[in-house]
């Protein structure tokens, strides 16, 4: 199996709509949603934010953009640095609101200065890539470090990335794989799946940290249990090649790789591909993993009914 050091795109980035505190709403008798609704009327800047809540994500009310974005606002202007990161947010992606990126990086900056980690984290996004404002490194990294110093998991993978492969392709003045292991280990260690196949890729090859196959095996298993497309390419990988005390199991390798590939990464496609082209497995063994990735599907799918499309979006600014 090749090293393939893993190019860690702008994806690996995560956007504020993915991160804001969305599910912060709990469905919650009428008598709650009429008693946020008349504090929310009052003036009551958290019970405008809830309401602006329930509008992004139908919850006990028709889901309503403009409805939420209007909420957002009400509770911002009274300078609620959640609201105003969330109505920054609805800028950025046009809903409720005519998409405007200085609309956006105006109430983020406002949020950002009371030090709300999430809008801090949108910045140093903003500014890494160009986004309303011109390119500028230094003020990426500044906002994400205050964002990360407050724990913030998002601005800590940021940083990961940044010091693990520079600010472009080829550029080796910003790598700094002591940095990047820090910070990656500490989102890590918060449960972020995304960190987690990051710090387990390192271990596995040797990256910036001693080759630790027991690390490896940890925090790959960990993020591909969660359901992170790298990391199940890693853990695959582990399978394929009986890393880390591991039998050599392809139909356990080809399970993950399929996963993965079924994510759209282009490492699990890759290794998927290879084990059919080769004929490693028999139409048999490839059914077996392919059933055993589904019931690993099942049990990882939430129950219930559909959910509504939700204020949280791939996309960002």
């Amino acid at each position: 199996m090749r090293l393939n050091i893993r190019k860690f795109s702008v994806t690996r980035f995560v956007s504020i709509l993915q991160i804001l505190a969305i599910g912060g709403c709990v469905s919650s008798p009428y008598a709650r949603l009429q008693s946020i609704q008349s504090a929310a009327e009052k003036g009551d800047i958290r019970e405008q934010y809830e309401l602006a809540l329930r509008y992004a994500n139908g919850n006990g009310v028709p889901q309503d953009y403009a409805k939420a974005a209007e909420y957002f606002r009400k509770s911002a202007e009274q300078g609620y640095a959640p609201a105003q990161t969330g109505l920054g947010a609805y800028y950025a992606r046009g809903l409720g609101v005519p998409q405007d990126y200085s609309e956006a990086l105006k109430w983020y900056q406002q949020a950002a200065a009371q030090g709300n980690s999430l809008a801090q984290y949108s910045l140093g996004y903003a500014y890494a890539h160009g986004i309303g404002t011109a390119t500028n490194f230094d003020m990426a990294i500044a906002w994400w470090q205050k964002s990360a110093e407050q724990g913030q998991v998002y601005a800590q993978n940021a940083l990961g990335q940044y010091y693990l492969r520079g600010e472009y392709p080829g550029d080796t003045n910003h790598v700094n794989l002591t940095e990047a292991t820090k910070w990656f280990r500490r989102a890590a260690e918060e449960g972020y799946a995304p960190a987690m196949s990051t710090l387990g890729y390192m271990y596995q090859y040797s990256i910036g940290v001693g080759h630790d196959w027991s690390q490896a095996l940890q925090w790959n298993r960990r993020a591909a249990e969660k359901g992170d497309a790298a990391g199940q390419d890693n853990l695959g990988q582990m399978y394929e090649n009986a890393n880390a005390g591991l039998p050599r199991d392809l139909v356990q390798a080809y399970k993950w790789f399929w996963l993965s590939e079924q994510q759209g990464d282009a490492g699990g496609r890759h290794d998927a591909m290879e084990i059919e082209l080769n004929h490693a497995l028999t139409p048999e063994q490839i059914a077996e993993a392919k059933r055993m990735a589904g019931e690993f599907q099942l049990k990882h799918t939430p129950t219930g009914p559909p959910a509504r499309r939700s204020f949280k979006t791939e996309s960002n600014l």
